[in-house]
């Protein structure tokens, strides 16, 4: 099997499609390459099994690949074009309308697919805080989160704390924890590439993470850790609802109904949407 990823330049498309890739090569030997669409070098070095892409940008260039080597297309979103024009839609079911009945070729997902592994690893006695920033589903004020971070760092001392940050955070919240005095090891995101964020995930008991970074709330799940979210004040759009509905259901506990005196509780089971998605696909790529 030979798998082709076209990625858009992005980071988080990127990912998701390497992780359902590496998920579904778990499962069949093969080899996989990436093809830059920016580059405008259309070279594919050996005929697809199959096409995987995110991201709209990539939309017209999967399917016209697609057509050229007679291989399913997948594509991981809900995509601008029509879906029945793709050999498989993944689409994060935040994103459907509520009450509408998916194609056969559409496979919903509760959030987006990642690199963690299928394998819970051994937990440490770690908890890791992560933060975004401003976006136009929640809004950010920097004080009530200082306030919960400290909260939470005094009322579990026998975790080692890691807090890091991202491109959106603002600046000076780092500067800020840094100078607090809490037994916090502080990561900037421009230190922290790579693996780090996985590895992290991979070993911390409990993980807290600012709502708005909705694809690291399910990298969290997806690991196994214990998640409770940073107070942001919702702007009611779907990814709001979206993180209303996991509280809802015990996946994660906001952090206005966390009680200090009690560890943070379990969720119901573990998530891994990518393993089931290379699940459903294999026999699709095996035809």
């Amino acid at each position: 099997m030979h798998l082709l990823i076209l990625s858009d330049g992005k980071k988080g498309h990127e990912n998701q499609s390497l992780g359902l890739a590496e998920a579904l090569l778990r499962r069949e030997s093969g080899s996989l390459e990436i093809l830059e669409v920016s580059s405008g070098k259309i070279e594919v070095t050996s005929p697809p099994t199959a096409i995987i892409a995110a991201g709209h940008g990539t939309h017209l260039l999967l399917l016209k690949l697609a057509r050229r080597y007679r291989c399913p297309s997948i594509v991981i979103m809900k995509p601008t074009l029509p879906t029945f024009l793709f050999g498989c839609c993944i689409v994060p079911e935040h994103d459907m309308k509520l009450g509408a009945r998916p194609r056969k070729n559409v496979i919903m997902t509760k959030g987006a697919l990642n690199r963690i592994s299928e394998e819970v690893s051994p937990k440490e006695k770690k908890g890791l805080i992560m933060l975004g920033g401003a976006c136009k589903h929640f809004h950010w004020e920097t004080p009530p989160v200082l306030k919960a971070i400290e909260a939470i760092v005094s009322a579990q001392t026998s975790l080692q704390w890691t807090v890091g940050d991202s491109r959106r955070t603002p600046d000076g919240v780092l500067q800020q924890l840094a100078q607090s005095g809490l037994p916090l090891t502080i990561a900037p995101h421009q230190e922290s590439g790579g693996t780090w964020l996985v590895d992290q995930l991979g070993t911390s008991e409990v993980a807290w993470i600012t709502p708005d970074s909705s694809s690291m709330l399910f990298e969290a799940l997806t690991a196994g850790a214990r998640l409770g979210t940073l107070p942001l004040n919702p702007c009611h759009t779907r990814i709001s609802r979206a993180h209303d509905l996991l509280a809802g259901d015990g996946w994660l506990t906001p952090f206005g109904q966390y009680d200090s005196a009690l560890p943070l509780p379990e969720p119901p089971g573990r998530i891994h949407e990518t393993a089931r998605c290379a699940d459903l696909l294999l026999p699709l790529l095996k035809r």
